[in-house]
């Protein structure tokens, strides 16, 4: 059995909260343990696994799906039943809808492409691509090539067709809006819902629905010229170029990018901003009130927010703002290749280096990491903790009560909880909290190819070859489960496993 681009195997463990900045510690999540390993999937001898293939529903992995091959066929497995065999699958298939209960994926048949969708052949087109759920999972469409040009599909049914497609499909928010750009006789057309909108335009770009749903926004080009387009409303003037559309999350206001030769700003209800040489990405405050974004003039960037320019680096990187809207946070390095985080456009932090700034969920607590010298640290709140040879990313509990991090020191990996060092181990994965905050999870690796499950600071039982990478420990009322991988000897079979542990 071969497994092709063999994932990283990383644990996904699990560790109680305990110490809550002066807290109780909260009961054991490892008092009394029930463990199982279900198998969800396995390839033998002679069969070929595509790892990149697996995805999974991550709510509590009930929903699983993956490509292999024998034989000279490709095969997909949902929810441990095989479908048939086909030439072969295309990459970044198979795929669920958010909630799991859909999914499809694209496959390939006497040099014919089809959609396979929930079990289901749909008609075969010349080339498929793209298949998009709607954000309420209940519609499926995807762009396809046929002898006469390119369509919109939905659920096995053209919707149109035209010369070609541009760009992909957009669903709305409340997925009851599909909107997508078709070209015909070197003409864009916007369509809405199967009609069209906006006709025989030389380009247009950008399709942008509201949060709320109700909004539709575009740019589209004539005589040269970009317009924004929102809805079906063209503006009077005429731009360069617009990009970067964006809605506020109450989807109240809303501004976008244009350029005027080398000048760039953003517009709001008509009214132009500063303008820079290059503008960066904007971003609302969770309230809609603020605005921030980044804005270089010469080689200095700064951070634009509310309208007010903040201090000088040579670059930028994540801007945000807290969940109750009040702070707002960045990071830059200045000149001399230092790093800084600045707090509200004015309250700057500066070390060797810096990580991503985090803010807690009550917006009370900004962490962040920091390099001096050849040693790392976190940053809570100002103060700074214990040394050590590396650290990662912090993440805060759901109350916001706890903060953990992994960190490494003379070569042994642990996890911090609350400034104190766990359990030592050769590797050791994400944190990950359960939604009540009493507990952790995070994958641990003691030597080559044994990984466990730790919980409450305590490893569990059962071993594994690995756990699969990138995929989260998932907490769900009194059990926790874990993505797990095992490899027989010689790579002779590969098996996965939902495992869970619960408590009894």
């Amino acid at each position: 059995m071969k497994v092709r681009t063999l994932f990283s195997i990383r644990g996904v463990f699990l560790v109680a909260c305990c110490l809550v900045w002066g807290h109780s510690p909260p009961p054991t999540f490892a008092n009394k343990l029930v463990e199982n390993a279900f198998v969800v999937g396995s390839a033998g001898e002679g069969e070929i696994l595509y790892v990149p293939s697996i995805v999974l529903n991550t709510e509590d992995f009930s929903h699983v799906a993956y490509v292999k091959s024998r034989d000279g066929q490709m095969y997909v497995t949902v929810d441990g039943k095989e479908g048939p065999g086909h030439d072969s699958i295309a990459q970044g298939t198979p795929m669920f809808n958010a909630d799991g209960t859909r999914n499809a994926y694209i496959a390939f048949r006497d040099q014919k492409a089809f959609v396979v969708s929930d079990g289901s052949e749909q008609s075969p087109f010349n080339e498929i691509d793209s298949p998009l759920f709607s954000f309420d999972g209940r519609r499926l469409v995807y762009r396809v090539k046929t002898d006469k040009g390119q369509a919109v599909v939905e659920d096995g049914k053209i919707k149109a067709a035209f010369d070609g497609i541009k760009g992909h499909p957009v669903f709305s928010p409340d997925s009851r809006n599909l909107a997508f750009l078709g070209v015909k006789n070197n003409q864009v057309h916007v369509v809405l819902n199967g009609r069209v909108i906006m006709k025989n335009c030389e380009n247009a770009k950008e399709i942008t629905f509201s949060p709320d749903s109700n909004h539709l926004a575009f740019a589209i080009k004539k005589k040269g010229k970009w317009y924004l387009a929102k809805d079906k409303k063209i503006t009077k003037q005429g731009y360069d170029n617009i990009q970067n559309l964006r809605y506020s999350p109450d989807s109240a206001r809303f501004l976008f990018a244009a350029q005027e030769g080398r000048k760039l700003f953003y517009v709001e209800n008509g009214k132009a901003h500063a303008s820079h040489e290059t503008i960066g990405n904007l971003i609302f405050s969770p309230d809609s009130k603020r605005v921030a974004y980044p804005a270089m003039t010469g080689k200095i960037w700064r951070v634009i927010l509310d309208g007010q320019e903040g201090p000088e680096f040579s670059q930028l990187a994540s801007l945000s703002f807290s969940q109750d809207s009040m702070r707002f946070v960045y990071s830059g390095m200045t000149d001399d290749d230092h790093g800084a985080v600045v707090e509200d456009n004015t309250r700057v932090y500066s070390f060797d280096s810096v990580g991503r700034p985090v803010f807690s969920p009550d917006s009370k607590h900004l962490a962040f990491r920091v390099r001096k010298g050849k040693k790392w640290r976190m940053v809570l709140d100002g103060k700074e903790g214990d040394a050590y040879d590396l650290v990662r990313l912090p993440v805060f509990s759901p109350d916001s009560a706890s903060l953990a991090y992994t960190a490494k020191d003379s070569g042994k990996m642990f996890m911090v909880l609350n400034g104190r060092p766990g359990k030592h181990f050769n590797v050791v994965g994400l944190p990950w909290f359960s939604p009540d905050s009493n507990h952790l999870a995070h994958t641990a690796m003691e030597k080559e190819k044994t990984w466990r499950l730790v919980i409450d600071a305590v490893p569990c039982d059962k071993t594994f070859n690995g756990f699969l990478k990138d995929t989260p420990v998932v907490f769900n009322g009194p059990s926790c489960h874990a993505f797990a991988v095992d490899l027989e000897e010689e790579g002779s079979k590969v098996t996965f496993y939902r495992y869970e542990v619960q408590q009894k």
